[in-house]
């Protein structure tokens, strides 16, 4: 199947969504306690806020054009992340094998790293400026979620 900037756009708008989805379901593994409950509930409606500005994006600007190995790259990275996603509900999810928060907290962290990598990469340098704007905007986004998360370890 031949990569387009829309068939990006829809991955990174998915990958948000199951983002969404994973803060969703620790909010209620976590239910006990309220610090942890309130940050994944805001981190969930961070992402589904994500989402929606892809989907208006790639609605309105869906059609531009990216070199196909770089657009092959960004979607092969969204599918990585979202399979490491789904992974992650499952072990995570309402009721997982560790609620060591120290654990979970660092391993969202470093998914909000590589959130904030994928969203920042080559954009400048293939994506107009609404795109750019955009992945910028998230990658700020992702950063200040893994200030969020490292904060709450402590």
């Amino acid at each position: 199947m031949t990569k387009t900037g829309s068939t990006f756009l829809r991955a990174a708008e998915r990958m948000e969504s199951v983002a969404q989805a994973l803060y969703t379901d620790l909010s209620i593994s976590f239910s006990d306690n309220p610090d942890l409950r309130q940050l994944f509930q805001r981190l969930a409606a961070e992402e589904e806020q994500h989402a929606l500005r892809i989907r208006l994006l790639e609605r309105y600007q869906g059609k531009f054009t990216w070199p196909r190995d770089i657009l092959e790259r960004f979607c092969g990275e969204c599918d990585a992340m979202i399979a490491e996603m789904e992974t992650m509900r499952r072990e995570l999810g309402p009721f997982p094998a560790s609620n060591d928060t120290t654990v979970v907290l660092g391993r969202l962290a470093a998914l909000e790293e590589r959130f904030g990598l994928i969203h920042a990469q080559d954009l400048a340098r293939y994506a107009g400026p609404e795109v750019h704007e955009l992945f910028a905007s998230l990658a700020l986004q992702d950063a200040a979620h893994r200030m969020l998360l490292k904060a709450a370890m402590k």
